[in-house]
């Protein structure tokens, strides 16, 4: 399936397209690691949220192919197998909570 490049959004007074939302949002996710930081409202929360909103519903399939990609991404990098676990259950988390919260919000809407 192919993501769509027409996709733009804004976050913290800068433009994204599609590679640099996917780029964004690996870079965070690899980030999370490095921080040790607990899922819920880190920087790759905030940023899926803020794109989440800001890109029509036809087009937020894409952000799951991105996770899925991330996955690919991590599972063949050369990380330890525990520490490449702890990533993608996290990155994942991060996904899952950004997602719910933003459907969440939409049902109160």
């Amino acid at each position: 399936m192919e993501l769509p490049q027409r996709v733009s959004i804004r976050y913290k007074d800068t433009s994204y397209n599609i590679n640099e939302i996917r780029l964004k949002t690996f870079r965070l996710a690899l980030q999370i690691w490095e921080e040790q930081t607990k899922p819920r409202k880190t920087e790759l929360y905030n940023f899926i949220s803020s794109c989440l909103k800001q890109v029509e519903r036809q087009d937020r399939f894409m952000f799951s192919l991105l996770f899925v990609e991330l996955t690919d991404l991590i599972r063949n990098s050369s990380l330890d197998r525990g520490m490449r676990e702890v990533l993608i259950k996290t990155a994942f988390s991060e996904f899952a909570c950004a997602l719910t919260d933003f459907e969440d919000a939409a049902k109160k809407d």
